[in-house]
């Protein structure tokens, strides 16, 4: 039905769709190619704000160059690894795990510094109103991929129900596919 990147950014649109009322803050903490901050930056209003994140220059700069056909002006970069999240408040954060499409592969997303930023979003998200998101897209089909889908899926799955509601969207009979984890707030605390 969707591909992967499709499905997280119809997560993206419905969220959007349910929260557009209010000042958005969203953050892409790997903006790679820039694919997922466009989609975002044509979805928020000229109030709202886009943070995109990544330690590649190049990723930062695919970036600029494909958001420069957005009319969208509230964006502000960071060069530099999203497991230092600097911003106090996001609405919605995406990750989209693994290396830069088209780029050096041997360039990837690591589970300790991917796991921290993740821990990281977790604070923020528990200081924050009830109704934020965390998407997280996995690549289990390479090496480094693999070891990191296999410890986020851990972590998310160890993480309090009470407190937490965990979504895992996968192909069910393609277990190396891309899949996707959600992350909130549980705010029906008794279930």
């Amino acid at each position: 039905m969707y591909k992967i990147v499709e499905f997280s950014h119809h997560l993206i649109q419905n969220f959007y769709n349910y929260n557009s009322h209010r000042h958005l803050t969203f953050i892409d903490a790997t903006c790679g190619n820039g694919h997922d901050s466009l989609f975002m930056a044509n979805l928020l209003k000229p109030t709202d704000e886009l943070i995109c994140y990544d330690i590649q220059e190049i990723a930062i700069n695919n970036t600029k160059n494909c958001l420069a056909q957005s009319n969208f002006k509230n964006i502000t970069y960071h060069l530099g690894s999203h497991e230092v999240l600097i911003e106090p408040h996001f609405d919605l954060i995406i990750y989209n795990l693994g290396y830069l499409p088209n780029g050096d592969k041997s360039l990837t997303t690591k589970t300790s510094s991917s796991l921290k930023s993740i821990q990281n979003a977790l604070e923020i998200l528990n200081k924050s109103h009830d109704n934020c998101l965390i998407i997280i897209v996995l690549y289990p089909g390479h090496p480094e991929g693999f070891k990191e889908s296999m410890e986020i899926d851990n972590f998310c799955y160890q993480l309090n129900s009470k407190n937490y509601l965990v979504c895992k969207y996968q192909n069910y009979n393609r277990p190396s596919a891309p899949y996707i984890l959600t992350i909130s707030k549980n705010i029906l605390k008794n279930t």
